[in-house]
């Protein structure tokens, strides 16, 4: 079915207003082959955005966005299907956590910048005082994938600190992000409290650089690959600048022998087979269940009807090369093998890899991809150990009908999150969300990111004129 495409090219949004270049870059959504187009930006328009944020310093309204977003949720459906290759269950799951996210944020925005007070101990009677304050203009960098609830993660928090903030949209999801700038101008939000900026690909070093290294922006929030974390990571520190990182991940499902398999399989077939950071790369399984699990997951696989739409023809490629390189080292291809080319071969179709060794590629690089990897264990001394053989650590997940011991071996586990007979995808507004390792530091969610988006100050008040002074004379 056609989609109408309203704003096409897409705009720039600055001081509430769309801002259109002479620039423009296409965008194509991989999985099906609509197409629109953006205006890009240039250096003049991050000036434009920079100053229109250190000018507006205001947070309300949350609610109201809200209830905006719910009302319009049947259009950013229609725009999610334009350029995000994403099911429904995933567009879904982008406006109910978003709109869980504004929610949540209205409920707790009155502790995001508290003060205490304490007595001193240097000067009796004296006073302490310590207040949380806004840090000021926030660059929020966000990719395609979850393109709605990821950039509202990347946006909301900090203007509910009291922050300004330029949302850098992907390449991939400008119409997407677009809608941000329409939906907290309806919502009453003031020109400047949100400005977006996009640019082609080719285009990224530039403008990334006029973000950062503009004084007025005093931190980045970036999620997305590690390789282009520790690129931004980099840039920010040439310029002194903290920043908040939500990387990729490699995230593995142990499945112990205990285990209600049925269960484990759904969740494996779920978590391997989305194009999420989150997503289930590595099962390890129990030696002694190892065949039965992998018959349930592939029974479960073959019955799905749908095929995932790759990143890009460069990523899928790259899978493929990965699952090849695997099988010639002698893993197993259980199931899958061939690509199915919905847009110039960006899809593939899913892959279940058994007898998996750690020396392949396959077992440390993130393929964001359709790919279960499974591996067999002998003990749970080993499955911990080999849960944490990788350079990431965002999510993890294990099956047991032991809950002790899933307590005891979530805790050894090197990771932001752990869930316990459940799918390492899960995320929820009101739970901190982040990683370890190369998964990036800092944490998102409610309250727990208010630190992230607030900076401390010290105030002391003394009992008399000289206060600490005196003490010092003494």
């Amino acid at each position: 079915m056609a989609v109408d495409v309203p704003n096409n090219p897409v705009p720039l949004w600055i001081d509430n207003q769309p801002v259109r270049s002479s620039l423009k870059f296409p965008v194509v959504n991989s999985g099906n082959g609509n197409a629109t187009s953006a205006c890009g930006a240039t250096a003049d328009i991050v000036s434009q955005a920079i100053e229109s944020s250190h000018r507006a310093f205001r947070r309300d309204l949350l609610l109201n966005a809200a209830r905006l977003l719910s009302e319009r949720s049947d259009a950013v459906r229609a725009i999610l299907e334009v350029e995000t290759p994403v099911d429904a269950f995933i567009k879904d799951l982008n406006i109910g956590v978003a709109i869980d996210q504004l929610q949540e944020l209205a409920s707790h925005v009155l502790e995001a910048t508290t003060s205490t007070v304490q007595p001193s101990k240097l000067d009796r009677g004296g006073l302490i005082m310590t207040v949380k304050e806004p840090i000021g203009v926030q660059l929020a960098i966000a990719p395609w994938n979850a393109a709605l609830l990821l950039a509202m993660r990347a946006v909301a928090t900090p203007i509910a600190c009291g922050n300004t903030v330029i949302l850098k949209a992907s390449e991939m999801s400008p119409l997407v992000h677009h809608f941000f700038g329409e939906l907290f101008r309806d919502a009453g939000f003031p020109p400047g409290v949100l400005n977006i900026v996009q640019h082609s690909r080719q285009d990224a070093a530039v403008i990334v650089d006029a973000l950062v290294s503009d004084d007025r922006v005093r931190k980045v929030n970036f999620t997305g690959s590690t390789a282009v974390g520790r690129i931004v990571a980099a840039k920010a520190a040439q310029y002194g600048k903290p920043v908040l990182l939500e990387l990729g991940g490699k995230c593995c499902q142990a499945v112990l022998a205990d285990a209600d398999l049925d269960k484990a399989a759904q969740a494996a077939a779920f978590g391997a087979f989305a194009h999420i950071c989150m997503s289930t790369e590595r099962i390890i399984v129990g030696e002694t269940v190892m065949d039965e699990f992998s018959a349930k997951l592939a029974t479960i696989v073959r019955q799905a009807t749908s095929h995932s739409g790759g990143a890009s023809v460069a990523n899928t490629s790259k899978v493929a090369t990965l699952v090849t390189d695997a099988v010639a080292q002698g893993a197993t291809l259980l199931l899958g093998g061939s690509t199915t080319s919905l847009q110039n071969g960006s899809s593939l179709a899913p892959q279940i890899l058994t007898n998996v060794t750690r020396d392949m590629d396959i077992w440390r690089t993130e393929t964001f991809g359709p790919v279960a990897v499974l591996v067999g264990f002998r003990t749970v001394e080993e499955a911990i150990q080999m849960a944490n053989d990788s350079e990431y650590g965002l999510s993890a997940s294990i099956f047991t009908r032991d809950t002790a011991k899933a307590l005891h071996i979530a805790r050894l586990l090197n990771s932001g999150a752990v869930h316990i007979n459940s799918t390492t995808i899960h995320d929820e507004a009101h739970a901190p969300h982040g990683g370890s390792k190369a998964s990036g530091w800092g944490r998102f969610g409610v309250p727990w990111g208010f630190a992230e988006f607030t900076q401390l100050k010290t105030i002391t008040i003394p009992s008399y004129a000289g206060g600490c002074l005196r003490f010092h004379e003494r």
